[in-house]
């Protein structure tokens, strides 16, 4: 999440909302009251097309239909970050705390998903789940870290591990276990 939100506050002119906009080069603002909470967004679109430059902002902002609260998870954000650019994210008072865009979403994944980082991939092809209970087993036995486990695709569960001295081993140990 970027903890800076692009907002005005509900009494502020179009016309001087519209100029941050230009200025900071921002597709969307967002607008709060006083207290700082969520009552909308404006896209520059909006603002040009108002009826006067004049008019405070509250007359012509969309309300937001989605939001994100800070303790969404991110598959909620994945979900609906599919059908926007950015979305605003509240606290408990639907204060205006940052936004998450798709860029930021994609941060977060590969920090859980520890992309990146040094360690051996270990994919496996587990026939019940009572098998990857085995697998973690196995893998605490040979003392490694685990640092991510990942499902992929059609059933492939995929264990991110550090500190293994003879992959070739390990991954004997696995099978075997799995057997």
């Amino acid at each position: 999440m970027s903890e800076s939100a692009p907002a005005v506050v509900t009494t502020t002119p179009v016309r001087e909302a519209l100029k941050e906009a230009e200025e900071k080069g921002l597709a969307i603002l967002f607008v709060v009251d006083e207290a700082q909470r969520l009552r909308g967004f404006l896209t520059r679109k909006a603002l040009n097309a108002a009826p006067s430059p004049d008019l405070p902002v509250e007359k012509v902002l969309t309300p937001p239909q989605d939001v994100l609260t800070v303790d969404d998870p991110l598959e909620r954000a994945s979900v609906l970050l599919s059908h926007y650019l950015v979305l605003p994210v509240v606290d408990g008072e639907r204060k205006l705390v940052g936004t998450l865009s798709k860029d930021g979403l994609l941060r977060a994944l590969s920090h859980l998903a520890a992309l990146g980082e040094e360690g051996l991939r270990i994919r496996l092809k587990p026939q019940s789940p009572t098998e990857i209970y085995k697998a973690l087993a196995v893998l605490a036995e040979e003392n490694v870290t685990l640092v991510a486990v990942l499902r992929g695709l059609e059933g492939e569960v995929i264990f991110h591990v550090q500190g293994v001295r003879d992959p070739k081993a390990l991954e004997q140990k696995l099978e075997g276990a799995l057997k």
